[in-house]
């Protein structure tokens, strides 16, 4: 069991700390039987992850990536969610709430015993709440969302549901994650806090609304450009190969000023 001292909960700043992340998706789904075959790459990222507004999260210790989760903000791509729950999300969109789906949670196994449930291990349970409380203060103070969604393994459920999360979506199956099932949950970041205080134990309530993060934690994400484009979705992966016209098109759109004429062709 690997050591867990000195983490550093924050957004990821180098292309190598994303990468890092990216391998550490795809080391812990293969290992849970999520990765769907023919999947060409080392690393687990989609075409979702292109996006400016997409921020990957990291809990780093030295130089080396232990964990990880990424914030997927609506954009004209949509988030990953909407394959299976699409007309569950339009009902928010319809409100002018802003969304964001958290999505590829990954922490290395060697961290914590296998067979060891969140819920039944305090210690991680922590570990998780700290990783989160860098999403959650990203996203009220940053970004400034409204609702956070996700879609979840049925078994990892009362995880979330005990750290706000409410369930939107009836049992439905990923076929990205190799035909796992999942439910839809989300969190409204903007619910009147007494209630919360009330419904869960004040602890859980304080960790995420009793105080922030140091600001420079949610400071200084990277942020891709052509090159980095260029690594992680062709060299690394056939993800622009296997894009359609129109998600390619979309790409296009948000890099204006990078000419991917070379590595996007539609």
């Amino acid at each position: 069991m690997q050591k867990k001292e000195n983490i550093v909960y924050r957004v990821a700043r180098t292309r190598d700390e994303l990468a890092q992340a990216f391998a550490l998706v795809y080391k812990e789904y293969a290992h849970r039987g999520y990765i769907p075959k023919g999947y060409k790459s080392k690393m687990r990222m989609s075409l979702f992850n292109t996006m400016p507004s997409t921020v990957t999260f990291i809990g780093i210790q030295g130089a080396k990536v232990v964990a990880t989760v990424t914030l997927i903000p609506d954009t004209a791509m949509g988030i990953p969610m909407d394959k299976i729950y699409h007309d569950e999300l339009v009902l928010f969109r319809r409100k002018g709430l802003r969304i964001a789906e958290v999505s590829q949670l990954s922490i290395d196994a060697k961290l914590f015993p296998p067979g060891w449930f969140s819920m039944f291990n305090f210690e991680k349970l922590m570990f998780v709440f700290n990783l989160f409380k860098v999403v959650f203060d990203y996203v009220r103070f940053e970004d400034k969302l409204d609702e956070l969604c996700i879609a979840v393994n049925p078994k990892h459920q009362y995880l979330y549901k005990f750290i706000f999360f409410e369930q939107f979506g009836n049992l439905k199956y990923y076929g990205s994650v190799n035909k796992a099932p999942a439910l839809a949950l989300h969190l409204s970041i903007n619910k009147d806090l007494k209630t919360r205080s009330q419904m869960f134990r004040q602890v859980v309530h304080n960790i995420f609304y009793g105080g922030r993060v140091n600001k420079d934690l949610i400071k200084n994400r990277f942020e891709l450009k052509k090159a980095d484009l260029e690594y992680f979705f062709v060299k690394e992966s056939d993800l622009f190969k296997k894009a359609t016209k129109e998600q390619l098109g979309i790409i296009r759109k948000y890099y204006p000023k990078e000419k991917l004429d070379k590595i996007i062709r539609c």
